[in-house]
């Protein structure tokens, strides 16, 4: 059997007759998904290493406290509270965009999310949360309730408006860019109310 020899654009061993057939390339290189292989084996290793942090186990505590506590979310000292309902936020915009915030329960939490990222100095992330009420609510105050919520919701109605998702989809592509680095003011915020330390962390 012949020995392997380098893809010359990441290392990997390869056959003698594969880089003859892609002209010394993997075949991850070759196909062009080397990148999305390598940026997966990394997510993983960061989620493996999130999970065992302490922060990972305070938010697991914390959202045991808003379900399965007594008092619920009305439980938590306003600290808590500011750090549950914005990682709550991050976490429902990234899994299914404004419109998923809103039509979830997490919607029932919307003027504290709003003064949580005032507080964090998220200004440009509170303007964004802002306008993706106006375009689901127009003026009207968003309901506390979430079935309330979803019949006032354009994007819930049998034939959905398809201006209302174009804008919420462009609003969604801006939280993306994460410009104020969210996880980060979250992080720094935990730490000053010793909600974990950063020796744990």
């Amino acid at each position: 059997m012949s020995e392997k020899i380098p893809c010359r654009a990441c290392g990997n061993l390869i056959l003698p007759s594969t880089a003859e057939r892609t002209q010394g390339l993997c075949m991850p290189c070759k196909g062009g998904y080397r990148e999305n292989i390598e940026n997966g084996k990394r997510f993983a290793e960061e989620r493996k290493h999130y999970l065992a942090s302490p922060q990972a186990r305070y938010w697991s505590a914390l959202v045991a406290r808003v379900y399965d506590g007594a008092q619920g979310f009305a439980g938590l000292k306003p600290p808590e509270q500011l750090y549950y309902v914005v990682s709550v936020l991050v976490g429902e915009v990234y899994n299914g965009g404004f419109d998923q915030y809103f039509g979830n329960s997490s919607g029932d939490h919307y003027q504290q999310t709003c003064e949580g990222l005032a507080e964090l100095g998220a200004t440009r992330t509170l303007a964004l949360l802002q306008e993706a009420r106006r375009q689901l609510f127009g003026d009207a105050p968003v309901p506390t309730d979430q079935g309330e919520r979803q019949l006032q919701m354009p994007t819930y109605r049998d034939t959905p408006d398809s201006a209302c998702e174009a804008a919420l989809d462009a609003l969604d592509r801006r939280f993306y860019a994460d410009d104020e680095h969210l996880a980060e003011r979250l992080y720094q915020y935990a730490l000053q109310h010793r909600l974990f330390t950063a020796s744990e962390a």
